[in-house]
């Protein structure tokens, strides 16, 4: 496999195929931030859920088959179009090309209600270029929902303490404000290679407190019984001493 690049979720347009393969077999995605996501998410049958930066749909189908009715979007034209000719057509799923800042007028444009009942994004946030686009998703995801409502998010764990190491099939190093996250495959070579800007804590707490979010938390993510099972409790040796990935959850009260 070449090796791919992107640098923000537009770039992902060029490798969008190749992200999406690695993704159904990706050890940490598969039985980390999928399943972590769902357990935050809750019970959702029969609730309204915006899905920010859905990517591929892999996720998406997941929550959708849990009884949710969803409008997913990405900023990735070449995403949306996996999303919607590779998943069996699933009529609980409107996915849209947009930006948090457009999304609610897409939403209007189709005669979709701009409320929703939760909202969730998986390693998209800090695609954001710098403080004032982080502030857009949140500002944008607080004026779609409805008040009690919750907005779950998977992110790159400020604080990892394995940086330059291969841990978990990857290898994050930090530069300039940046995070760069190499994916490895079984045999330890370098087949993907992503860069994000690397936003503390704080950032994410100021975006949200700044969107109008008065309560939010920081969730520790575990590998799934399932995971331990495949991939045997060596692989997560060191996953509970320094996560790679971290949960975030912001309520609208």
């Amino acid at each position: 496999m070449a090796l791919m690049k992107a640098n923000s979720p537009a770039q992902y347009d060029g490798i969008a195929r190749e992200y999406t393969a690695l993704s159904k077999k990706d050890p940490v995605k598969q039985f980390v931030q999928y399943p972590e996501t769902l357990r935050l998410l809750g019970d959702v049958r029969g609730k309204r859920v915006l899905d920010i930066g859905c990517g591929a749909g892999l996720l998406t189908e997941q929550i959708a088959g849990r009884g949710a009715r969803i409008a997913a979007y990405d900023i990735s034209r070449e995403q949306i179009f996996l999303a919607l000719s590779s998943q069996p057509k699933n009529q609980s799923i409107t996915y849209l090309v947009s930006s948090p800042e457009k999304i609610a007028q897409a939403l209007e444009s189709l005669g979709i209600p701009t409320e929703f009942d939760v909202a969730v994004s998986t390693l998209v946030l800090f695609y954001a270029e710098n403080a004032r686009q982080l502030s857009d998703f949140f500002k944008s995801t607080f004026s779609l929902l409805t008040k009690g409502a919750k907005f779950v998010s998977i992110l790159f764990n400020p604080d990892y303490g394995f940086m330059g190491a291969a841990k978990f099939n990857r290898i994050f190093t930090r530069e300039n404000g940046k995070s760069t996250v190499n994916f490895l495959d079984s045999g330890q070579n370098v087949v993907a290679s992503a860069t994000h800007s690397d936003f503390s804590r704080a950032d994410y707490e100021n975006a949200a407190k700044g969107a109008g979010f008065s309560k939010f938390e920081w969730v520790d993510l575990e590998p799934s019984i399932e995971g331990i099972e495949a991939m045997g409790k060596e692989y997560w040796a060191d996953f509970h001493e320094s996560p790679p990935y971290v949960g975030f959850v912001a309520t609208k009260e």
